[in-house]
């Protein structure tokens, strides 16, 4: 039988519960070394978040508020030589001494708390890196001339003379005029100005003789008139064929150009209000009247032809507008492309006579809401009996200023004379 051996368990768990202490010191050690680690970047992060960083310091300008000033007798220590003790002498501060105390609010005990930058002149730029592209504000167009119109008409040869424009000008009495009226396209369809319109061109309609509209706006202006302008619309011989798409075409055949009468006879074309060519080319011409300075835009001839050929006359597509609110739209066209001008149409004072020419408008002229607007009387004021329109927005056309004090006795207070 052989020998046994006894064991004694408790030295081996004396040595076991060591091990487990020690185990346990090693384990609290490490995570005492990670709680003091992460209290440390926590900290950091936050001294950093609350810390001033470059980029917030760049938005200070040299207009940031400082500290009161010191009472009268007391003096403020020098921020360029803290250890000195010495003294700032007060005076009105520099703008080299501004931008020292402004740095100084970013310093503690001598070290500077972050870079300072003072806000570049240029706001469109940081660090001489541009931020964005700098695009100026559009012109914003002045509102159209609300003002009463009391206007003469220039003489088309008196226009192309600047010496004869001031020969006219200094005739004018300013108690009766307010206005000058510059005719820069006529009835056939030429234009007396150097225009932009490329139509103008191609159809022939710019004149040899060509008004300085830039001198010519200026020396109305300088004797204290307001510059209007007048032109014929749609009564245009001149830029309306088919080849253009602005005329009328014959029984709608879209080939032929309309004439309003016989070509024996001497028959002449018209622009079409419906086509949006003729709409392009006059709102195109309102436009620049109105950049070339012009305050008002008197528009005669909006109408059809007065023939007797109408039946022949192919309008196009009309989209179901009737012919008047077409007359009216294409007035409105040229209101929008010129928001500084103010479009003042003229009709024909016979018109405004039930049954007189209705053709031309299709619509007595009373039927129009396009105001204000200028019946043509000429030297017959017994028209506007006829004429229903508020008495502020009518602007007689007439042909000398005689009648002026007959227009005041009506209420009248705007005309335009051409005699």
């Amino acid at each position: 039988m052989g020998r046994r051996i006894k064991h004694y368990s408790s030295g081996y768990q004396i040595k076991r519960k060591k091990q487990k202490r020690l185990l346990s010191g090693v384990l609290f050690a490490l995570l005492l070394v990670i709680l003091v680690f992460v209290g440390y970047i926590g900290a950091k992060a936050v001294s950093e978040l609350s810390a001033p960083s470059e980029g917030d310091l760049s938005g200070v300008s040299d207009t940031l508020s400082l500290p009161d000033e010191p009472a009268s007798g007391e003096s403020e220590p020098s921020a360029a030589s803290p250890e000195s003790g010495s003294s700032a002498p007060e005076s009105t501060a520099s703008e080299e001494d501004s931008s020292s105390e402004v740095e100084s609010l970013y310093s503690e005990y001598g070290v500077p708390l972050a870079t300072f930058a003072p806000v570049k002149e240029d706001l469109f730029t940081l660090y001489g890196e541009p931020l964005a592209t700098y695009s100026p504000l559009p012109d914003v167009p002045a509102p159209a001339d609300e003002e009463e119109l009391k206007a003469v008409t220039m003489p088309l040869e008196t226009a192309l003379s600047l010496e004869s424009a001031r020969t006219f000008l200094e005739s004018l009495d300013s108690t009766l005029y307010n206005a000058v009226v510059v005719p820069v396209k006529d009835s056939d369809g030429i234009l007396y100005y150097n225009t932009g319109v490329s139509l103008a061109y191609t159809c022939g309609a710019v004149s040899g003789n060509r008004i300085d509209i830039e001198g010519l706006v200026a020396l109305i202006e300088s004797y204290g008139f307001k510059p209007a302008a007048s032109i014929y619309s749609l009564h245009d011989h001149t830029a309306s064929h088919a080849r253009y798409g602005t005329s009328y075409l014959w029984t709608d055949d879209g080939v032929t150009t309309w004439l309003d009468a016989k070509p024996v006879n001497g028959g002449e074309p018209w622009l079409n209000p419906y086509a949006d060519e003729t709409i392009d080319y006059l709102s195109a011409i309102a436009a620049e009247l109105d950049g070339l300075g012009f305050v008002d835009l008197v528009v005669y001839g909006n109408q059809y032809p007065d023939s007797t050929l109408q039946q022949k006359m192919g309008l196009g597509e009309t989209g179901g507008v009737s012919k008047a609110d077409q007359l009216q739209a294409v007035l409105q066209a040229m209101q929008n492309a010129a928001s500084g001008l103010r479009v003042i149409p003229a009709y024909q004072g016979a018109c405004y006579t039930e049954g007189v020419n209705s053709q031309v408008y299709t619509v007595s002229p009373n039927a129009f809401t396009f105001a204000p607007s200028a019946p043509i009387v000429g030297s017959d004021l017994s028209i506007l009996d006829q004429v229903t329109a508020e008495v502020s927005t009518v602007v007689p056309v007439i042909d000398s200023a005689d009648l002026i004090p007959s227009l005041s006795e009506r209420g009248i207070t705007s005309y335009i004379v051409t005699g």
